[in-house]
This record gives C-alpha cells, sequence and structure tokens, in this order.
C-alpha cells in the first residue's frame, strides 16, 4: 500500500455500506484496511488490505469508521437473535476501540455508525413530530440496541468520535430497497398498514459523501441523522416508487399481517418516527439526493 496517503479502518467493510465505501474512498486517494469475518473476498485494490484480526495492522491509523454490526431486519427477533445483533454491535466497538488504546493509536477522528431507530416509535400513529438530534430515546429494543451502541462508542473519551444515526438506505444493489420494491414491480402490494407511517431514507450516495464528510467536519456536534431532508409516508413511497417502474400496485396488506409474522419486529415497517438530519444542515452538508423522486430516479433510471 502507498505509506504517504491517509489510512483509514473500516469495520464492516464486506457488508452493504462498506463494500460501497471501499471504491469511493479508494478514489479519494485513501489506504484501508478492511477488517471482515471472511477474507476471501473478489475487490481488490493496490490500497486495499483485508485483514480479520486487528493485529494485522501495521501502520498508524489517521481515520476509522465502524459499521460492523448484524442486519437488524434480518430474521424474527427472538431472544437469542436480539442477543446476536447486540453483541455484533458492542462487542466489535468494543475490540476496535480497546485495540487503539492498547496500540497507542491516536486517529484524528472516529465515525461510528448507528441508526434512527434510537428515536423509536410513536405509540399514537399520529407521526407529528419531526426528530432532530437533540430528540430523547425510547425504551423498546430497536432504541435501547442503537443507545448501547453509542454509548460504546463514545465512553472512549480518548477519541475524536462522531455518531452517524442512519436511516434506510437505498441502492439498486443490497439493502432493503429491491426488498420493498418487488410487491411494487409485480404489481401486488401497496399501501401496508395505514400508509401513513414514515419512511426515513437516504440515498447510498449520500451515506458515502457524509462518512468523508464526518471524517473532516470541524463541529462540536457529535450526533449526526444521516438521512434524507425529505419527510415521506408509506403511501407516498409506494405512489413515487409505482410511477418510477410504471406500475400500479393495488393490494393493501393490512398491520395485523406483519404483527402476526413478525411480532415486536413489524415495528419497522409499521412504526418509526419522522427525522430531520439537522446537525448535518447546519454543518454545510448539502444533499446530492434530498427528495425522493430525485433518489429513486438514478437508481431505477
Amino acid at each position: 500500500m502507498n505509506q504517504k496517503l491517509p489510512t483509514l479502518l473500516i469495520t464492516g467493510a464486506s457488508g452493504f455500506i462498506g463494500s460501497h465505501l471501499l471504491p469511493y474512498l479508494l478514489h479519494l486517494n485513501y489506504r484501508i484496511y478492511a477488517l471482515t469475518r471472511h477474507l476471501a473476498q473478489s475487490f481488490q485494490h493496490e490500497n486495499l488490505q483485508w485483514i480479520d484480526d486487528l493485529n494485522q495492522i501495521d501502520q498508524p491509523l489517521d481515520y476509522v469508521v465502524n459499521l460492523a454490526g448484524e442486519n437488524i431486519g434480518q430474521r424474527r427477533w427472538t431472544k437469542a437473535r436480539k442477543q446476536a445483533l447486540i453483541d455484533s454491535r458492542i462487542k466489535t466497538t468494543q475490540r476496535v476501540f480497546e485495540w487503539l488504546l492498547q496500540h497507542q493509536q491516536q486517529p484524528k477522528r472516529i465515525v461510528s455508525a448507528s441508526a434512527i431507530g434510537y428515536y423509536g416509535i410513536d405509540e399514537s400513529e399520529n407521526w407529528q413530530q419531526v426528530c432532530d438530534e437533540q430528540s430523547p430515546p425510547q425504551s423498546i429494543f430497536m432504541s435501547e440496541l442503537c443507545q448501547q451502541w453509542e454509548k460504546t462508542a463514545l465512553s472512549y473519551t480518548q477519541f475524536d468520535t462522531k455518531i452517524m444515526r442512519l436511516g434506510v438506505v437505498f441502492a439498486k444493489n443490497g439493502g432493503i430497497l429491491p426488498q420493498m420494491m418487488l410487491p411494487i414491480k409485480l404489481n401486488t402490494v401497496g399501501v401496508i398498514g395505514s400508509g401513513r407511517q414514515p419512511v426515513v431514507w437516504v440515498h447510498i450516495e449520500d451515506v458515502l459523501a457524509i462518512i468523508e464528510f464526518l471524517l473532516h467536519v470541524q463541529s462540536e456536534q457529535i450526533v449526526f441523522n444521516a438521512v434524507a431532508p425529505d419527510h415521506t409516508t408509506q403511501k407516498a413511497f409506494v405512489k413515487i416508487a409505482a410511477q418510477q417502474v410504471k406500475r400500479r400496485p393495488f393490494l393493501p396488506a393490512p398491520a395485523c399481517l406483519f404483527k402476526t409474522l413478525l411480532g415486536e419486529q413489524s415495528q419497522l415497517i409499521l412504526n418509526g418516527q419522522f427525522v430531520a438530519p439537522k446537525a448535518l444542515l447546519e454543518a454545510g452538508y448539502q444533499f446530492k439526493f434530498p427528495a425522493l423522486a430525485q433518489a429513486l430516479q438514478d437508481i431505477y433510471p
């Protein structure tokens, strides 16, 4: 690897966001240690080194991007699954920060992922409130998971750490969008539940740019909502998406179906909170895709 380029560690590097972030940052002339559980990766580059052990890092790190964590939407939330979701975030985050301390690494900036699940749900299902970075968390699993994740990262006060609370990341390949689009493309299910629940999203290209922005931004703000400024309901999402792929899905899907199939996990589909990227906008970030129609036109031209 080129020894003169800024050096960066990415955890969760082979995951959905990580696999998009690698070529993006390599193009911007970073050299990268990519931490993964699976070393047999097809993507290679002269300034990229795949590692499965932090002790394989043999250079000072300028930056760290912590993305590790199993997909919260995959598999039903059994007690064991909940613990796996917690461990994949908390233990990896602890391991990274402890390694940095033990090896006297002092990166200029750490960006650690979290999610807008921090803000929980609207039990009234009125969805009149818009959360910003100062809004409180809740005592439900998705919020407590994010709280623990953030608390772990921020407990290491020796480091300059920014928290990035991600919305639903939209991209053509990977993530949840292809699953959201499938029933629309098949002209079947459209509105889910009331259809008034928030869909809080962000385009993958903005996520990549936000990460790089947060590596360098001069701001005392610690937490940043990585969500588009557009406030979209599930019904509005279906309408705009259907227009983009020239379909007219007609079947509603009742909320009771998802509650029966998924239990508590159905909150991911049927509820949530509107969230604004207040801190990012105040810090000067300009969204590439601020509106849903624009984002879907880019992904499904």
